[in-house]
Formats: C-alpha cells, structure tokens, sequence
C-alpha cells in the first residue's frame, strides 16, 4: 500500500485543481516514491476512496480540490474504526473555489511552497464537529465538518449555490448568493439550547465555527481555535434588512462581531429546532433542515500544517 494517496477532483475549481495537480504532479510523487494519485468520477467518491484507503493502512490521504473534496475525504475517514482513523494524516492542496480550510491553516498557494509542504509539514490534531440533522426528505441525515455547520441564511446561500453553482468563482458567487438572501431576510424562530442553556430566540443566522472562516473567506469567526475542544458560535439576531447588508462588508473582515444583534460563545454541544424550515450549511455544502444536533469531537484527526 502507498504511503501518500493523493485524491483528485477534476471538476473542483472549474477545472482548477486538475491545472494544479498538472504543475505539481511530478515533484509531489516524487518524494515519496511509493505515492499514488487517483481521481474522484462522481460525487461521494472520494468518501468512498479515503475510507477503503485508511482501512487499508496508507498513512497520509491529500485532497486536491476545494473544501467540498476535503470535507468528503474527511467524511470517509471519520466513519472508518477509529484506530485507523488514529493512524491517518489529512492534507490539501487547495486547488477549488472556496478552501477555507487551507486559508485558516496558512497553508501556501504557490508551487514550491506546496512542496515544501508536503515535504516538511507536519501533523497536528484537530477537533471535528458532527452533525445529526433532518435530511431533504426529513430521513435523518449525518455529516462531519472540519470548517463550520451554519443554519438560516448561510443555508440558504448553500442551497442557492447548489441550485446555480459558482460561475463567478467561490468568493464572488457566494457574495452574490448572499446579497440575494439578504434582500429577502426573515429571522425565523429557533429553539436553541447550547450546553444546556436555553438561547431560543429569532435568529438570521447562526454559525458553528471550527476554523476562522467559511464562504471562501467571509472572516465568521476570527481567531477560532481548532483545537480547543470546543467549537465558536456566533448567532445574528433579528436585525432588519438595512442593517444586514451594513454588516456585510465588515464579515470579510472579521469586524461584525461588535455590531448591535451579534453575539459569540464557547459551546461543545448544540441541540437546535424550530416550527419553520430553516435550512443547513455544512462545510459550505446544503445537507438539509432542522432539528439538528452538533457535536464537537475532540482531537478526532490529525491534519497537515506548516
């Protein structure tokens, strides 16, 4: 068994990662000789291919692509047993619309920092949330996220971006998809327990942050620390409409968390649900509606990092 395995998504980016993949592919099977690259056909495939290859002992699994391949590796690694998932490291190279994750890790964009990457990065555990959710036709559903779970506009936005994909890129067309759902905001009532403490209310949005951005680099939760068994949660109010888009600007830099409706807080458990249909963002992906529950799971990989 290869060592290194190296899952590529053709159709992340619009093509980019294979662009990528194309530069780095000589001098990233080159150091470890044993390596091998194999390409994602369909969605859910490199769920499929990361679980198979952990199970069968390969020590480091990169996803080339965006958050979207790296959120199905990830996925595929986290239902595996967990002494195997002990024994795999988790890497990227960020290659797909949006890469939230390698932004909040640093990680590089060039060629030779990548290599270098590979070369001399080195593993570091990181906590994992877990989500149990209501799925589009009301089965239940789960899903891990390494990034952010989000509910009310931020589902929105990913259902929408589901609907028209990213033609403007994953930064661009998320604004515009974001733009779009503000202009129709409506805070919806959710029941919200978080460890243990009633925080019902109406709320536009509320993220659950592993890492410090979310959107390809709406700036959620500055500072957010991966590793602290605890997960950022930061829930916006009933604002009015005006005063939505106002604060948009400033969630690219990371300056909305003192606007008037805002707040942020430590929690580890999060038990969510509501009359209305209030939609789901996982890892930037549209997973479904509550009732939802989020879990952090402590240290429950371990991750390349600079």
């Amino acid at each position: 068994m290869a060592s290194t395995i190296f899952l590529l998504n053709p159709a992340a980016g619009h093509g980019r990662a294979e662009r990528v993949w194309a530069g780095l592919r000589e001098a990233a099977l080159r150091l470890q000789p044993d390596s091998e690259c194999f390409v994602t056909e369909r969605p859910g495939h490199a769920e499929e291919l990361a679980r198979g290859f952990a199970e069968r002992g390969v020590s480091r699994l990169i996803a080339v692509g965006g958050d979207g391949t790296f959120g199905e590796m990830l996925e595929g690694v986290m239902t595996a047993p967990g002494h195997v998932r002990r024994n795999v490291t988790l890497g990227a190279i960020p290659a797909g619309s949006g890469c939230d994750l390698a932004r909040h890790l640093r990680y590089p964009t060039d060629r030779d920092g990548l290599i270098a990457l590979l070369a001399r990065g080195s593993a570091r555990p990181l906590d994992v949330g877990r989500a149990d959710y209501a799925g589009p036709d009301g089965t239940p559903g789960r899903r891990h996220f390494i990034n952010i779970a989000a509910f009310g506009l931020a589902g929105d936005v990913a259902r929408h971006v589901k609907a028209m994909g990213k033609p403007l890129g994953g930064t661009l067309s998320y604004l515009v998809s974001s733009l779009r759902s503000l202009l129709t905001a409506r805070a919806k009532p959710v029941r919200l327990t978080a460890d243990g403490r009633d925080l019902s209310g109406r709320y536009h949005l509320g993220v659950l942050a592993n890492t410090s951005s979310m959107g390809g680099g709406m700036l959620v939760a500055p500072g957010a620390d991966d590793a602290d068994g605890l997960m950022d949660l930061v829930l916006v109010g009933d604002l009015s409409r005006p005063a939505l888009l106002r604060s948009l600007p400033k969630l690219y830099k990371g300056t909305h968390l003192s606007e008037p409706g805002v707040t942020r807080l430590k929690v580890r458990r999060l038990e969510l649900a509501s009359e209305e249909t209030v939609w789901l963002n996982i890892d930037g992906e549209a997973r479904g509606a509550l009732p939802a529950v989020f879990e952090t799971l402590p240290s429950a990989v371990k991750v390349l990092t600079p």
